[in-house]
């Protein structure tokens, strides 16, 4: 039988895929194979594509590193023969790691290839020649391999060293360019005036695919050849940190683009503030957990993934029966609908909108929608608030890994624990900041005090399914989906006997909001404005207001 041969191929970067390198090597193994009777193996994919040699990946993790195994196993039989280009593709660590690598390939009874020169270093040979002819080789691809890394890290230090004279490179974000003399980008103004458009309309609640339909609407041009706007495209801008300024270097690694280093502040001209990034961030990550709502044009479901029942906690779906006498839109518990261990009827939907618009006080409606100053206000604390959560969350991993640092033997203890001591006093500044922020944001919208009639005028705008302002509908789910931790419907009160005639039904909701407020409202009638009783509760103060009479905080 002819001695096997298995072809091993190593490439340091993907990169070299799209050139002619892998098909080359695979056709010369093939060709050498067949000039010395061997029969190749080419079932069994010997490649190690974008794993190192210089750090020995290609041993511990890779395919080369199973191949030996298989040799210890006697899978492999004696005698086979490992072709490869060069003794470098099989390691470029430091020649006695190296050299203990070859010769574990020798002892294993495996002949090597190297295409480069034709040459067979034989298993079992006793020429001495052939040891000191890897030493050699492999040396050489060490000390080249490491200058590389030197010149590459030192060049890239000396770039950021020099970062304000000339920037790193002419690769930018698509809405800028590089000036002439390369010391700093330029805006391309129409681009930008795009993207600020973006970042306005996300800041009002809406998500990446309200914004790309409504760019693809009104016939914007994208930034580069594309068949209109995608969702995927408006998400990467409004998560993409350039837009602060921030530049984050890379390097390959192992054939990676890996991150190299700290971000480099103010690299790029701004485009929006970090609070309102921050800001948009939070409401982004809101809507992944509970819920976009409805995507149409202005069905927008002000409560979807907040509202559950009351009786089972399962979640409030909106149901719409159609027209007719028993028709309507209704909020409807989901395991009611299914008939699945829950007996509660709809709360039909502009009813149950009114009532909570109406007493939860601190959603000031008005400047939501109209975009008052108050408002703008409002988003103003909630940037910093956002701004604030993300410093803190970033001094919290900090420390973690601080904390998992001192169970390594090795690591500096001292230096250790001083990490710990000073993300830990930056944790206790920042949460500080963020209680007086909530505080701040807590007495600005209790101070919000607006006339009855002009209330129920905007309850009365923002209401209607299929009717009403799109926009403001957004906005006003937005902060409901910010500032509602909990909403329990008992569609038909504390009482759910078949025998209560609809119309006498006493619905009742509880809300529970972020700032510490908690309220239970109870509804007679038709009128949502109008409670049978209604509790309002915060940290310090309860406030109790019946038969119909209206809490003294409006």
């Amino acid at each position: 039988m002819k001695p096997k041969a298995y072809s091993y191929i190593r490439m340091s970067t993907d990169v070299q895929l799209k050139g002619d390198s892998l098909r080359r090597q695979s056709e010369e193994s093939r060709r050498y194979a067949d000039e010395n009777d061997l029969d190749l193996v080419e079932d069994f994919r010997l490649e190690d594509i974008g794993v190192s040699a210089f750090h020995g990946k290609n041993v511990a993790q890779g395919a080369l590193g199973e191949f030996l195994v298989l040799c210890e196993q006697q899978i492999i039989q004696a005698g086979s023969y490992l072709i490869v280009e060069s003794l470098d593709r099989i390691s470029r660590q430091n020649p006695q790691v190296a050299t203990s690598l070859f010769l574990q390939i020798l002892g294993a009874g495996i002949n090597i290839v190297t295409l480069t020169d034709r040459h067979v270093y034989r298993a079992g040979s006793s020429d001495f020649t052939d040891i000191i002819v890897s030493v050699v080789i492999m040396s050489r691809a060490y000390e080249e391999s490491r200058t590389k890394s030197l010149r590459v890290g030192a060049a890239w230090e000396n770039k950021r060293r020099n970062i304000h004279d000339k920037k790193l490179t002419q690769v930018a974000p698509i809405w800028l360019k590089l000036s002439a003399d390369r010391t700093a980008f330029e805006t391309v103004p129409e681009r930008v005036a795009v993207l600020r458009w973006i970042f306005d309309e996300a800041d009002q609640g809406k998500g990446s695919l309200q914004i790309s339909r409504a760019l693809n609407q009104q016939g914007v041009p994208t930034f580069a050849p594309s068949k209109g706007w995608y969702e995927s495209y408006i998400s990467k801008v409004l998560t993409n940190r350039a837009v602060l300024g921030e530049f984050q270097p890379h390097r390959y690694i192992d054939g990676k683009r890996v991150r190299y280093g700290e971000p480099i502040p103010n690299y790029f001209p701004a485009i929006v503030t970090r609070e309102r990034f921050e800001r948009i961030q939070v409401g982004r990550a809101v809507r992944r957990v509970r819920g976009a709502g409805r995507k149409g044009q202005n069905n927008i479901n002000l409560f979807q993934g907040v509202a559950t029942c009351g009786y089972c906690s399962a979640r409030m779906m909106i149901v719409n029966k159609g027209a007719g006498p028993k028709g309507g839109v209704y909020l409807r518990c989901d395991r009611a609908r299914r008939s699945a261990d829950c007996g509660a009827s709809g709360w039909p939907l502009d009813h149950f909108e009114g009532a909570f618009l109406w007493f939860v006080e601190e959603l000031d409606i008005g400047a939501i929608v109209q975009g008052a100053a108050s408002e703008e206000a409002r988003k103003a604390l909630e940037g910093q608030a956002a701004t604030i959560s993300a410093d803190l969350e970033t001094q919290k991993k900090i420390r973690e890994r601080a904390f998992d640092l001192l169970g390594e033997p090795t690591s500096a203890t001292a230096f250790v624990r001083g990490k710990i001591d000073d993300a830990s006093m930056k944790i206790d500044e920042l949460e500080r900041k963020l209680a007086s922020i909530k505080e701040a944001t807590m007495i600005a919208a209790a101070s919000q005090k607006r006339p009855l009639d002009e209330v129920r005028l905007m309850i009365k705008e923002i209401g209607g399914w299929q009717t009403a302002d799109g926009d403001s509908r957004s906005r006003v789910a937005d902060w409901i989906k910010r500032n509602v931790k909990e909403l329990l419907l008992f569609t038909d009160g504390l009482d759910q006997s078949d025998q209560v005639a609809a119309d006498a039904k006493l619905r009742q909701f509880s809300v529970a909001l972020a700032g510490g407020e908690f309220r239970t409202v109870q509804i007679s009638g038709n009128d949502p404005t109008v409670a049978s009783y209604s509790v309002h509760a915060n940290d310090d103060k309860w406030v109790l207001t019946q038969d119909g009479e209206r809490s003294i905080h409006r």
